[in-house]
């Protein structure tokens, strides 16, 4: 890893020219680990190719990733905004989500104008003299697709959702769900109403995250074009999904689903933590909520420690420190997660349901105890009790013997780990991991580009692409000849009653 100034960028792009194979990649996600680890691993196939690989990381993330041999990092300015992203688990009750989402979703846009406008910041990514960005496709980054852009270079996308509007795959509502909705792909009539009634929305609204001003505001010497047109110039999508974990999905062919980039074999444990795991005689559960929450409410957080005190099972549990200790359970901020999910001991992972901890399951087959928070997790607990990996509870609601109960039914009912175990097979199986499969597939745009690859119907207009300017006329037409029947019928039948009366 390699943190660079401006002038050693400046020297490196010069020293990186003259390689032909040899590209300059930069990535722009969003800062928050699991994105940037998921697109790290990707920079770490990519490098095998000899391309060079540069991220924008804060102060934190330089830290976190400083040992990654594989990457140079750019360094970015704080943002006081970042801080109102912090997610606290006290507001994500149901009653309070509304207004948390709204208050997200209006900073958003500010922290997007402050990088756009930081022209310091867009001329230090100007030297790299990049020839692709691979940038984190999620609502909260969508603006970034300004920067390359600005900097004339083709991008890619990466995601874990599926917006139709966007990807423009041939998406049918009542089949496929939206990971904005917590539905199967057997929807009863009212989930399939509201699942397409959420895929309407998805193409009249504006982009969610499109910046305040227009593109020509901040890429000044650029032709003016609008923000979707942007968004549809896209070379390739790599969307973190897959058939294992979710449903069957259509794709068009610059489209590929890649889920699970961030897996990976587990390593030794360390320190402390691998004599309490050692110890451990029943097995182990993992107990983690991701990185985004700092603590829970006081109701849950007893009702968690009451369920956690009484099973026979050790447990490693990634939670704020506090004065709260059991002879069972290890607590730390943080654990290694994926070491942990890969050891032999490890018989439960009890987990938010986020994307990048469900396939850390799915890689080492270890069933999962569902507590979704906020935003997918509600979807991703249900893709994962669908294919019967394991099963769910509402952290409003639940009771420390409902969670024993079911912590219990997992471990012990071996239906659910066969079945994960069975996935995690067929996983290991192919001749790819993501990472590898992405690095493949962006080497190939690096080559020869992704126009050949493109669909016309994702760069057509909304109209043309939904058939309207087609099945316009035709309704029309069949209107009106069913108004000439009508006309026709209606006139005989006059003609008719009236020769009539004269007979009589």
């Amino acid at each position: 890893m390699k943190i660079l100034p401006i002038p050693i960028l400046v020297l490196s792009a010069v020293i990186f020219l003259p390689t032909v194979n040899s590209k300059n990649i930069l990535y722009l996600a969003w800062p928050a680990y699991s994105h940037l680890n998921s697109m790290i691993s990707i920079a770490n196939e990519l490098a095998k190719y000899g391309h060079n690989n540069y991220f924008i990381l804060d102060k934190n993330y330089t830290k976190t990733f400083q040992n990654q041999q594989s990457i140079n990092i750019l360094p970015m300015d704080e943002i006081p905004e970042m801080e109102l992203m912090r997610f606290d688990a006290q507001k994500q009750e149901k009653s309070k989500q509304i207004y948390v989402m709204r208050q997200l979703l209006n900073t958003f846009p500010m922290i997007c104008d402050r990088f756009l406008r930081n022209e310091k910041w867009i001329e230090s990514l100007r030297v790299v003299n990049a020839s692709l960005a691979v940038i984190n496709g999620i609502f909260m980054t969508n603006c970034l697709t300004i920067i390359p852009y600005q900097l004339s270079i083709p991008f890619v996308l990466t995601a874990s959702e599926i917006f139709p509007s966007l990807h423009r795959i041939p998406w049918n509502p009542s089949v496929f769900p939206s990971s904005l909705l917590s539905s199967s792909d057997k929807m009863t009539y009212s989930e399939k109403l509201i699942s397409t009634l959420a895929a309407i929305l998805d193409y009249t609204i504006p982009p969610i995250g499109a910046p305040i001003h227009s593109v020509k505001t901040y890429a000044k010497d650029k032709p003016d074009i609008s923000f979707t047109d942007l968004l549809h110039q896209t070379q390739f999508f790599l969307i973190e999904k897959d058939v294992l974990v979710d449903y069957p999905l259509p794709q068009l062919p610059n489209v590929r689903y890649v889920g699970g980039l961030a897996t990976k074999h587990s390593l030794p444990l360390k320190g402390e933590l691998v004599k309490f795991v050692n110890a451990s005689k029943n097995g182990i559960v993992v107990v983690s909520f991701g990185s985004i929450i700092n603590d829970f409410p006081a109701v849950q957080l007893e009702k968690l420690q009451s369920a956690l005190k009484q099973i026979k099972y050790d447990v490693v549990w990634r939670q704020k420190k506090t004065s709260f200790s059991h002879k069972n359970i290890y607590v730390s901020d943080w654990v290694p997660q994926n070491d942990l999910l890969g050891h032999p001991k490890t018989k439960l992972f009890v987990t938010n349901c986020g994307n990048n901890g469900q396939f850390e399951a799915l890689f080492h087959g270890v069933p999962m105890l569902g507590i979704p928070l906020f935003a997918d997790q509600h979807y991703n607990s249900r893709r994962m009790t669908e294919k019967g990996y394991g099963l769910s509870l509402d952290i409003e609601n639940f009771t420390p013997e409902e969670l024993i109960e079911k912590m219990n039914e997992l471990i012990e009912n071996k239906t659910y780990s066969e079945k994960i175990k069975r996935a995690s097979e067929i996983f290991h199986s192919r001749p790819e991991y993501p990472a590898k499969k992405s690095a493949r597939h962006i080497d190939h745009i690096l080559k020869y580009g992704g126009e050949y690859l493109k669909s016309p119907c994702q760069e057509s207009r909304l109209y043309e692409f939904l058939m309207i300017d087609v099945l316009a006329p035709i309704f029309a037409a069949t209107i009106f000849l069913i108004y000439l029947i009508y006309r026709s019928v209606k006139k005989c039948l006059s003609f008719c009653c009236k020769k009539k009366t004269k007979t009589d």
